[in-house]
């Protein structure tokens, strides 16, 4: 093989790869869902989110447990 040709099937590859990469689409979060997710600014307290359902109002902190994995406090309005 030639470097002329080298050089030739490389950039028929680059080629290929951008052009396949166009077609996938990239990953994203399903809309339509009846929570909400919304970090807070608190930096003092555990690392969590506030989730929040959309279609009654009610809102729950989750964070990581120590030990008992995804805790999430009890709903209130």
């Amino acid at each position: 093989m030639t470097n002329t040709q080298a050089i030739l099937i490389g950039a028929a590859m680059i080629a290929g790869s951008i052009i396949a990469s166009h077609g996938i689409s990239s990953a994203q979060a399903q809309a339509g869902g009846p929570f909400q997710l919304m970090h807070h600014s608190n930096t003092v307290a555990n690392a969590g989110v506030f989730r929040l359902d959309q279609s009654t109002g009610e809102v729950s902190y989750c964070f990581i447990g120590s030990d008992q994995g995804l805790l999430c406090t009890r709903s209130v309005k």
